[in-house]
């Protein structure tokens, strides 16, 4: 038997009494309130009803209402119990109570377990024996019910304690809410309709917990109860759930938080320990056992749930959908949560049944302004400020004041989270929030206008933190939200429904904030995008600002993602033009810097002068201090690789030393994004080495990392480290440094993708492999590398990586291939002015005939002149060519390959005469030290019979 208001009914002898009185009603009647009763507060269709009641038979609606009608008569003051849900059909206010044993104290629903809020339930538990109000808010499905129902039933354990809990999902006003609490509280619902004070004498308990269920869409008339309850009845406490606090004074408010949900690299043991995963698993496995049992599944769910972002509901309804599309078909489904993330349980309440219907019952709780704003802030995928909401989602007309408002009452009813950073409010949507205003914004139709407002908001926001705008103001970096919203917003402007000129326009500001973050090669697609999209607009749809910005855009990212160089070298040739014809002296110096990038990358040592020189005289045009140095410096690094270390090391002393004097540039100043003083001391660096200044040229490497910020860490660092520390480190013997170096370059290049620099990163361990005696190793590597560099057209500072491969070559005995690689190296260094590193291709090549002859030699039984004698002209070219181009240490290594030679052929004399005059150039790179060359000369000359005549560290009569 089973109380229904004043009713006890028995559905097993279908019998209904009131005062112990039998009541008649009919077998229709009796059935139509069974049907309901069973739906457990579910609502139930008239056809539903029709079916189960009049089965096979066509029965007219009145014949249901004239059934519902004496129903209602039989309830007589219950009458409420049964609400009419318009176009939906009839449902029985749940949470009736059995009475077949004697009268309990304790009306709850049933207890389930806790997933992962222990430490939430006993929060709210400890929190009701200190204040009299407690309300849980969180937004809808977050588990505000189950939380209630857990502290309530732990807290009816308590002796002495009666709690009641009353569902306030069907009210719908004040005498209605009051209806709920007399029927929960058994009072009399006439006496408390007149006077809601009476319910006091019901709670004769010495410790009473009123649970009030589901608040939100009659929160003013139960805050105003509440509010007279407790100030009557010292021993009450009242546990309310709701999608927004009551505002009280009594009130204490516990915000209801997502389940917790494991970070993207969590280790896989972990990850079943949150919450939101526990939830999931034991949900899909109550309905199809053994489902995501192996580690790819069980991450797929960990994603599942971060986009889920940890709300209970629509993870149980996920769960759900397991068992027909398994969890790879839910991952993939997720973009249309709405659809997918129905079909919750029959017991749940209608708005829980599915994920749009808990956001419809929230939706229809906002007054019309609330509506609109909240339609607007769909395109906002991360966090986002005052400012934004008025730029984008306000309109003109209305009152800031009203917005205000607005997004209050959307904060307060866990539509938007309020995240305070210092204090600087922004406000944040769940993904599912989001993607619920989506469709709402569709639904009126106001798409186009909301995201053309988003876009030109985000333009604005953005412009200024583009590398590639000149003369920007000194900005804080672009908020990561920012970015993804930038990423929305061109997302929907390349789509069907979008508008591609302001895609365009959006990606002349996005495309430089892509550069700042590294991004290059989501800068490089997007750049690639838009410019194929200018190409087809009117003239004039795009300004020339916008366009020159995605060439410089496309033309950098082009270069640190394994692009051609002549590709980059045509955009910035179209840069230049542009801004020659607008008089934009700022993107001009930009372009022509670029073209000298280019060049420099290819290995056109010719063009790259030339840019250079014209890089300079636009610079002097301009009078800007700090571009005019920055010219220096990039003219000089041109002159070292043509071969003039001398002039170069002259040049970037002087402007180094300017730049020490300059101090922190202006932002006007810094429009190249670069540093001339990071490339400028790394290329000083090589000078120093080359001229055998050693102890120098480790000090310039060391002053070239410390310029790098933190705030510019790539390409700034992967470029120097790949160009300049790890080769002169490796040069130098410093082995563990070089290693330590290597591993932070191919770390960083590998996370940023910068293609080129990876493939020469690979190309210098490879080298250390080889010195580490690994050849076999070293060689494959080696060569796939330069391989790779080759199809980028990646030429920069390729000369010494060929260098190595030729003498690793040499050491296996394929002679042919050595200088096969030697030969078309010089040719293109020949050609392009490259001159860098001719001296170590002419030494090495003639390390290949010096092989040729003793090969030879070897199955002949007699030496081949010829071949020796062309290895020897080789070796006396490269000393005379490293000496006329200052680079000594070069002059060196082709001295000591010569004097192995002649010692081989029993020679030692001339050897000990070519030796000599470097005593004391060796004495200053360091004898005896992990330098290679120095340690090479003492043991070349011992062997040579002279080290008693000219003996290192002392002064040497022969320079």
């Amino acid at each position: 038997m089973v109380e229904i208001g004043t009713l006890l009914v028995n559905f097993e002898h279908r019998e209904v009494r009131r005062n112990g009185m039998t009541l008649r009603i009919s077998a229709r009647a009796f059935d139509i309130l069974e049907v309901l009763f069973r739906a457990k507060g579910a609502i139930v269709s008239k056809d539903d009803i029709i079916d189960t009641v009049w089965p096979g038979q066509i029965v007219e609606e009145n014949r249901l209402q004239v059934h519902i009608a004496a129903l209602r008569k039989v309830l007589d003051v219950d009458r409420e119990l049964i609400k009419t849900v318009s176009g939906r059909g009839y449902m029985l206010v749940p949470y009736t109570r059995t009475v077949n044993a004697p009268e309990a104290e304790v009306r709850l629903p049933a207890d389930a377990p806790l997933i992962g809020r222990a430490r939430e339930s006993a929060r709210i538990v400890e929190q009701l024996n200190d204040a009299t109000v407690v309300t849980l808010v969180g937004a809808g499905g977050i588990g505000k019910t189950a939380l209630a129902v857990g502290a309530a039933h732990t807290l009816s354990k308590v002796p002495g304690t009666s709690v009641y809990f009353v569902e306030l999902a069907l009210a719908d006003s004040s005498e209605a809410v009051l209806a709920a609490l007399a029927l929960a509280l058994c009072a009399d619902a006439a006496t408390t309709a007149r006077d809601p004070h009476s319910l006091i004498a019901t709670l004769s308990a010495e410790r009473v917990l009123l649970v009030l269920d589901n608040a939100e869409h009659v929160i003013d008339a139960v805050a105003e109860i509440v509010q007279a309850l407790v100030a009557d009845a010292s021993h009450l406490r009242v546990l309310v759930t709701s999608r927004e606090p009551l505002a009280i004074r009594a009130e204490t408010v516990f915000r209801v938080e997502p389940l917790s949900v494991p970070p993207a690299d969590a280790a896989l043991p972990s990850v079943a320990e949150h919450g939101a995963i526990e939830l999931f698993l034991q949900r899909a496995r109550a309905i199809a056992p053994g489902c995501a049992a192996d580690e790819v599944s069980i991450r797929l769910v960990a994603d599942i749930c971060r986009r889920l972002e940890g709300l209970p509901l629509a993870i149980e309804l996920a769960a759900a959908r397991v068992a027909t599309l398994g969890v790879d078909g839910v991952a993939a489904r997720l973009d249309d949560r709405f659809n997918l993330l129905s079909g919750g349980m029959r017991s749940a309440l209608p708005r829980h049944q599915t994920l749009r219907a808990t956001f419809d019952w929230s939706y229809a709780l906002l007054d019309p302004d609330a509506r609109a704003l909240f339609r607007c802030l769909a395109f906002f995928t991360g966090t986002f400020t005052f400012e934004a909401v008025c730029a984008v989602a306000a309109e003109p007309s209305i009152p800031v004041a009203a917005t205000i408002a607005s997004l209050g009452e959307l904060a307060a009813k866990s539509l938007l989270t309020v995240e305070f950073h210092g204090t600087i409010a922004r406000y944040r949507l769940t993904e599912s929030t989001r993607a619920y205003a989506m469709e709402k914004l569709r639904n009126e139709g106001e798409v186009k206008r909301v995201a053309r407002n988003h876009m030109r908001y985000l333009q604005r926001h953005i412009e200024d933190h583009s590398t590639i705008a000149p003369q920007r103001p000194q900005t804080p970096p672009l908020a990561h939200s920012t970015l993804d919203d930038a990423r929305s917003a061109w997302d929907w402007a390349f789509s069907d429904e979008g508008d591609p000129a302001l895609g365009v326009a959006l990606a002349g500001s996005l495309v430089g904030t892509l550069l700042d973050a590294s991004l290059v090669h989501e800068c490089r697609a997007r750049a690639e995008r838009a410019l194929a999209t200018l190409d087809t607009l009117p003239a004039g749809a795009i300004d020339v600002v916008c366009e020159m910005r995605l060439c410089a855009a496309h033309a950098a990212s082009l270069l640190l993602t394994g692009g051609g160089a002549a590709e980059a070298s045509a955009l910035w040739r179209r840069v230049l033009a542009r801004a020659e014809s607008t008089g934009d002296e700022a993107f001009a110096a930009r372009a022509l810097w670029g073209l000298w990038n280019a060049a420099m990358t290819s290995g056109d040592i010719h063009a790259a002068l030339r840019y250079a020189t014209r890089f300079e005289v636009h610079a002097d045009r301009c009078g800007l201090r700090w571009q005019k140095l920055c010219a220096s410096a990039t003219l000089a690094a041109s002159l070292h690789c043509f071969g003039e270390q001398a002039q170069a090391r002259e040049r970037l002393e002087r402007t180094l030393g300017a730049l020490d004097a300059f101090g922190i540039p202006e932002p006007d100043d810094r429009n190249l994004a670069v540093d001339p003083r990071i490339f400028g001391s790394g290329t000083l660096a090589r000078i120093a080495w080359m001229q055998g200044d050693t102890a120098s040229a480790l000090q310039w490497v060391e002053r070239a990392i410390n310029f790098v910020r933190a705030d510019m860490l790539e390409p700034s660092l992967c470029h120097l480290l790949a160009a300049v520390v790890v080769p002169i480190e490796l040069a130098c013997g410093e082995w563990e440094s070089a290693s330590h170096h290597l591993a932070l370059l191919r770390s960083q290049t590998a996370l940023n993708r910068f293609d080129g620099w990876q493939d020469y990163g690979e190309c210098l361990a490879a080298q250390l492999e080889i010195a580490s005696g690994q050849p076999e190793a070293g060689l494959l590597r080696l060569e796939a590398g330069l391989a790779r560099l080759a199809s980028q057209g990646f030429a920069r500072l390729t000369a010494p990586l060929v260098c190595a491969y030729g003498e690793v070559l040499i050491e296996k005995g394929r002679i042919d291939e050595a200088q096969i690689a030697l030969d078309q190296a010089r040719r293109h260094c020949h050609a392009r002015g490259d001159h860098n590193f001719m001296a170590e291709l002419l030494r090495v090549r003639g390390r290949v005939e010096q092989a040729r002859a003793e090969k030879r030699a070897a199955h002949q039984r007699r030496a081949d002149v010829t071949a020796r004698e062309l290895a020897h002209r080789y070796f006396s070219d490269a000393m005379t060519l490293a000496r006329e181009q200052g680079a000594p240490l070069f002059a060196l290594r082709a001295a000591l390959d010569l004097a192995d030679s002649l010692l081989r052929a029993g020679e030692a004399a001339q050897a000990a005469a070519v030796l000599t005059p470097f005593a004391s150039f060796v004495e200053r790179i360091g004898a005896g030290t992990r330098v290679p060359e120095a340690r090479r000369f003492d043991a070349l000359l011992r062997s040579a019979g002279t080290a008693n005549v000219c003996p290192i560290g002392q002064d040497s009569s022969v320079e």
